[in-house]
């Protein structure tokens, strides 16, 4: 789950006030029980208590308004670049990746925008 390398896309994070904003959408298998989607959305929503690097932090389930979505959103701003790598790499968060998105998700999508 490691963003890519700083680019040239990331100097807009200089501008004052700006902050990243990490965007994660998590589709569940089809045979994934509500037990551990629940438990996903749980442990995700434990991790800022953990981590300090986390600016804000959204995490919902899907209300199901459109066939075809994901299962599980993430919204989450970081002050910098390297924030987002600290919240990557934490152990709480690669717990919850290893323990309890890896074997639940059918597909794991991300996205990380600058936005002021």
């Amino acid at each position: 789950m490691a963003p890519a390398a700083v680019s040239s896309s990331a100097a807009a994070l200089g501008t004052v006030g700006a902050v990243l904003t990490h965007i994660v959408l998590i589709t569940a298998a089809d045979d994934a029980t509500d037990e551990q989607v629940e438990a996903m959305v749980d442990g995700l929503r434990s991790l800022p208590a953990q981590i300090d690097e986390i600016g804000s932090y959204d995490v919902g389930r899907d209300l199901g308004l459109a066939p075809g979505n994901a299962t599980v959103a993430i919204q989450a701003t970081f002050a910098s670049p390297a924030d987002l790598q600290t919240y990557v790499d934490h152990p709480a968060h690669q717990k919850v990746v290893t323990e309890l998105i890896r074997p639940v998700a059918a597909s794991v999508s991300r996205a990380q925008v600058a936005a002021v």
